[in-house]
């Protein structure tokens, strides 16, 4: 996969932030049971800082099963694999749809 990463004119690093929202969604939707709807807000602040937030739109409660500490560490995994940057924070917020 190709994944379009350059420099602008004041040095800062410059993701497609939609590459990485979709990778973490399909991360997401493929290690949890009950979700209707996923999505992932990615903040990389001063290149080697990245924060991301998994929302996850939720019907019924009951049929809802959510590993969040597997999930999580997949997540790293793959930001690893694909920037080597470490995410700082990973946080998981549920919305009742």
């Amino acid at each position: 996969m190709y994944i379009s990463m350059e420099r602008n004119s004041r040095g800062n690093l410059e993701i497609e932030e939609k590459i990485l929202n979709k990778i973490i969604e399909f991360d997401v939707q493929n290690n949890s049971k009950g979700i209707e709807k996923t999505e992932a807000v990615v903040s990389l602040h001063h290149e080697n800082t990245l924060f991301i937030l998994v929302k996850m739109f939720v019907k019924n409660r009951d049929e809802l099963s959510v590993d969040e500490t597997k999930i999580n560490t997949i997540i790293i995994n793959s930001m690893e694999k694909t920037l080597l940057i470490r995410p700082k924070n990973i946080a998981f917020a549920y919305i009742k749809a």
